[in-house]
């Protein structure tokens, strides 16, 4: 947009006119929806131009209409202080332009961003997370041709065939009715990290056919005994998943190491945890479940208490398997979200925060 750098926040333009601008909400979260009205002075604009501007060079567009109010859903803003501009144009003899800003301060509803949320060391979700989380989310290769190409989250701040490349291509269009595989996918913790599996065999499929692979509307990887490596090893004292079993077998492992590890729905342990002690669930079927693992109360399950017998730090490097194919899992995973320290006094909070995610609820 020619000149945009030289806007100012009050409002002005050529002709006489001016606009002011007003919002529902100045202090809205990403995902809300808050009104902008335009009230102009002096002319009669023919059409709105709506965009936000964050006062060093980022700018948004957010409409163009006839209308001089609009119902945004705010997106494409990191959290922090913007404008919201309007600019009106009549047409006529001369033309009037004018502009007006009001100033908004955008928070984020997302779970690292919250307060019991915050503090991640290790964060795998096919949704966002945290608002200022920029970098591509999956790297994909396709069945076809075996190219690999990064793509970041939707509008809607999900992973879907909507998903873009950064230039504009869509993984639906790339992909087409190929399978997609998962070689990798990044951490939406303030430390980075990544998973990969660099051995085609080991990729799990997250599309096929021109669909995501789901578990109630959030995306999610299948896989059948592959394992995928992290770029860095962390340590956790709670942990948080959404996986769902597709075959039963005895301890399938979700996310590991060599030593200890979370395992799902096994034939004898249910949904449980390895590390100086096993500490196991009843839970032994093919439903999908979100569940938490604590060094202090030990785990719950849809948020339940299992087991509530108290289990040493897990430091993990893998997911899928501690290597044999007994112990790999076969299934669906949507949500590993760790902690280097124990969050039982957060739990229900951060569960509820994954829970509303997923449609239908996971929890009851």
């Amino acid at each position: 947009m020619p000149g945009v750098g030289f806007i100012r926040p009050a409002g002005g333009g050529a002709g006489g006119g001016s606009i002011s601008v007003a919002l529902s909400d100045a202090t809205p979260s990403v995902g809300d929806t808050i009104t902008i009205t335009a009230t102009a002075t002096g002319f009669t604009p023919d059409s709105y131009l709506y965009f936000g501007y964050d006062g060093s060079g980022n700018i948004i567009f957010i409409a163009e209409q006839a209308s001089n109010t609009f119902d945004w859903t705010v997106r494409g803003l990191t959290s922090g202080s913007w404008f919201v501009y309007v600019s009106g144009f009549e047409n006529g003899s001369p033309d009037v332009t004018a502009f007006g800003a009001a100033e908004i301060e955008v928070g984020s509803n997302f779970l690292l961003d919250t307060v019991e949320g915050a503090g991640a060391n290790f964060a795998l979700a096919f949704y966002r997370l945290r608002v200022d989380f920029t970098d591509p989310i999956v790297l994909i290769r396709r069945s076809s041709d075996n190219l690999q190409k990064w793509f970041y989250f939707d509008a809607n701040d999900r992973l879907s065939l909507l998903s873009e490349d950064g230039f504009g291509l869509t993984l639906g269009d790339w992909l087409g009715v190929d399978v997609g595989y998962l070689v990798t996918v990044n951490s939406q913790c303030i430390f980075g990290n990544s998973a990969t599996a660099s051995s085609a065999a080991d990729q799990y499929i997250i599309a096929s056919g021109g669909v995501m692979i789901e578990v109630n509307n959030i995306t999610a990887i299948v896989g059948n005994n592959q394992i995928y490596t992290l770029d860095t090893p962390v340590t956790h004292q709670s942990v948080f998943v959404v996986a769902k079993n597709d075959a039963i077998k005895q301890l399938p492992y979700v996310y590991n190491s060599s030593a200890n590890g979370i395992f799902w729905g096994g034939t004898a342990y249910g949904i449980g945890v390895v590390s100086s002690t096993l500490v196991s669930s009843s839970v032994t079927d093919l439903d999908l479940h979100l569940s938490s693992f604590h060094t202090i109360e030990g785990v719950y399950v849809d948020g339940s208490n299992e087991a509530s017998t108290p289990f040493s730090t897990m430091s993990m490097d893998r997911i899928g398997g501690r290597g044999s194919t007994s112990t790999q899992f076969t299934g669906k995973v949507s949500v590993i979200i760790g902690y280097p320290i124990d969050k039982t006094a957060d739990r229900a909070a951060i569960e509820a925060n994954i829970n509303n995610n997923f449609t239908p609820s996971i929890l009851p």
